[in-house]
């Protein structure tokens, strides 16, 4: 993955650019020292002047007001926010008139925020204060009083906090009264910029002395990248959560969530004031000293599944090769690419206008339909189904292009996180974005009945922790159908979800990341130091659980890394350096629940006679009793040696002759 980066020849303003932003995924506002309101259009690559501000306007911060609805005109919410070094902050219409002016520091005020829910803002100053306006421009308090400036601040995604820097410590403090201020020492020089991600809810920081470095709102440090020559003067999450970049003085890092770097460009822009995500995180925009702005679009995003493989190449080309067969082909698209998902002989690709959904059996002739927006955050994959998620909301297409379901879950559906949605073939399950201990677990239908939101049956789940990830089972029918969640405290549960009563199961602790198999009921999840598979996740006695499953150590997976996939018993697992490793671990217990799924019973029994494995003849019992298979259940119970079992079975078989006969 990196950059390509694109500027007009000629710098279009005259001084130093300070502030970028996005109206939507083509069109950018820039504004300098030359007084001057730009505006970019990406398509055409036309650079329109908006307004020119009085001469004694220096800008130092801009925010577009946050689209929180789709409602209304096409150019109520497109107001811009824009402080200035005398102490004011200024609301811009779209056409670059000034709405109202307010006078809100003594000195320069550095950075002033729209609140993501759009019902107030904030501005910091050279005087130390933090403030909090009405979005009228009304003062509402003053949450901060400090002898030192206040270089940036930030709003909790929820808006009900505030992360700001003084001077190399950085400070959340809750806007209400009760709650304990949070106060860390992040860097050795002063800092300069911050970010707060929705999706992930980790903050990353620069400064002085060089160094990016990531924080949990604890306090707690994630990572921290390696001393740059000069100082770090803009951080900026992608709206995924899964990257940031950091400016400095002709330098552009992109960086992954856990730190490790993609990329590393030195552009001649000199330093890099702001940084701008597009709202489908496939671009971005900088204010650079030079005059300019630089433009850098993603490309070179890698993806696999079996023998196929799919890279972006350019912004509307992708290259799908078939490593088995050596096939090679180059898909063209009318429009900028935005997402791709590749999996269950299906490759998905989002464009800004519609949706390409090619079987890998023939590549060259995909269904297509039309988006509601052309701001698509995340493609999910099933088996018979998949999810595309966009501002305009969530919508369960079949793979012939049909409009399944559109649920309704609350919240603003591009906050959403990989971890906080899960796609099965039959259910699709969404974190609550209001109170993360609550799951909507949406039926979906499987013909090709159209059904919308109000009609969805709905099962809400209530966990006693806030939930962290969540994953569904991918096989099996939808009566059996499982979910694992890993909550706060990295306890792993499974629950079935079409239970009267669900019972949240308990299977382990300290886990970091958790797959099921794409084919089998088979369940992996990463600790620290180990891989951990439950072959019978379902097992209903606690010694059966244990029995079922495997584990295997691991060293040198580094700090936070997760599972990537899992197939035919091999884990793909992205290391805490960004590498990705192949590990071997339950393959003949995923070749036996192959064979269970298809009532292949007898070439169960073999393999399990000829591995002659503990585990694989404990899972064979499991499964045998699940499926009232009790002939294979007393065998595979005896080589256990669960005698008592055995007993049970025997006296089962005697006394129902009738009822096994017929099964």
């Amino acid at each position: 993955m990196k950059f390509k980066i694109s500027s007009h020849k000629e710098p279009k303003h005259t001084g130093v650019v300070v502030c970028v932003c996005w109206n939507n995924t083509e069109d950018v506002f820039s504004c300098g020292d030359d007084h001057k309101l730009l505006k970019w259009n990406l398509v055409n690559n036309e650079c329109l002047p908006v307004t020119t501000f009085p001469d004694d306007f220096y800008p130092t911060s801009m925010h577009l007001f946050p689209k929180t609805s789709l409602g209304g005109s096409k150019h109520q919410h497109d107001v811009i926010l824009i402080s200035t070094a005398d102490g004011k902050f200024h609301i811009v219409n779209h056409n670059g008139r000034i709405e109202k002016s307010v006078t809100a520091h003594e000195g320069a005020c550095l950075t002033a925020k729209w609140s993501p829910d759009g019902a107030g803002l904030l501005t910091a100053g050279e005087d130390g204060f933090v403030k909090i306006w009405s979005r009228n421009g009304l003062l509402r308090s003053t949450l901060v009083q400090s002898d030192v400036p206040c270089f940036d601040a930030v709003w909790s995604p929820d808006s009900n906090a505030i992360l700001h820097t003084k001077e190399n410590f950085l400070v959340i403090k809750h806007l209400s009264s009760s709650s304990k201020i949070v106060k860390w020492k992040a860097h050795d020089g002063l800092i300069l910029c911050t970010a707060w991600n929705a999706n992930n809810n980790l903050v990353v920081s620069g400064a002085e002395d060089g160094f990016t470095k990531i924080w949990d709102t604890f306090g707690q440090q994630i990572s921290v990248s390696v001393k740059h020559d000069q100082p770090i003067t803009s951080v900026s999450w992608s709206p995924a959560g899964d990257m940031f970049v950091a400016g400095s003085f002709n330098l552009t890092r992109l960086c992954n969530a856990n730190g490790w770097s993609y990329c590393l460009d030195r552009p001649s822009t000199g330093s890099i004031y702001d940084i701008a995500w597009s709202m489908d995180g496939t671009q971005l925009a900088a204010a650079c000293a030079n005059g300019h702005v630089i433009f850098a679009h993603i490309i070179d995003r890698e993806y696999t599944w079996k023998n196929y493989s799919c890279t972006q190449i350019g912004r509307k080309v992708i290259s799908i090769k078939d490593i088995v067969s050596e096939e090679n082909d180059q898909l063209d698209y009318p429009d900028r690419v935005i997402q791709i998902s590749l999996g269950f002989n299906h490759l998905v690709v989002a464009t800004v206008k519609q949706c390409f959904i090619h079987k890998l059996s023939s590549w060259n002739t995909p269904v297509t339909f039309d988006l509601k927006e052309g701001t698509v955050s995340m493609i999910l994959l099933s088996e018979r189904c998949l999810c595309v998620v966009e501002r305009a909301g969530i919508s369960v297409y079949s793979y012939m292009g049909r409009l399944l379901a559109s649920p309704r879950c609350g919240g603003r559906s591009e906050t959403l996180g990989k971890s906080s949605v899960s796609l099965g073939p039959d259910t699709l399950a969404v974190v609550d974005q209001t109170d993360r201990k609550l799951i909507h677990v949406f039926d979906l239908p499987t013909g090709l009945i159209v059904r919308s939101s109000t009609d969805s049956t709905v099962t809400k789940l209530n966990h006693k922790m806030t939930v962290s990830t969540i994953a569904l089972s991918q096989t099996g029918p939808i009566n059996d159908r499982q979910m694992a969640l890993l909550d706060y405290n990295k306890d792993l549960y499974v629950v079935s979800v079409k239970d009267v009563k669900p019972k949240f199961v308990k299977l382990g602790s300290q886990v970091l990341s958790v797959v099921w198999s794409s084919e089998t009921e088979l369940l992996v999840g990463l600790r620290a130091n180990a891989i951990v598979a439950w072959c019978c996740p379902r097992a209903v006695q606690l010694d059966w659980l244990v029995l079922t499953t495997v584990s295997k150590e691991v060293t040198d997976l580094g700090r936070n890394p997760c599972i990537l996939s899992e197939e035919d018993g091999i884990v793909r697992i992205c290391k805490g350096n960004g590498s990705v490793v192949h590990i071997s671990i339950a393959a003949f217990q995923e070749k036996l629940l192959k064979y269970v799924s298809t009532n292949m019973w007898q070439d169960a029994l073999q393999l399990c006679r000829t591995v002659e494995d503990e585990t694989l003849w404990a899972c064979l019992a499991v499964l045998a009793w699940q499926h009232h298979q009790l002939p294979v259940a007393e065998e595979a119970f005896a080589l256990i040696r669960q005698y008592h079992q055995v007993c049970y079975i025997q006296h089962l078989r005697s006394n129902v002759p009738e009822k096994l006969s017929a099964s």
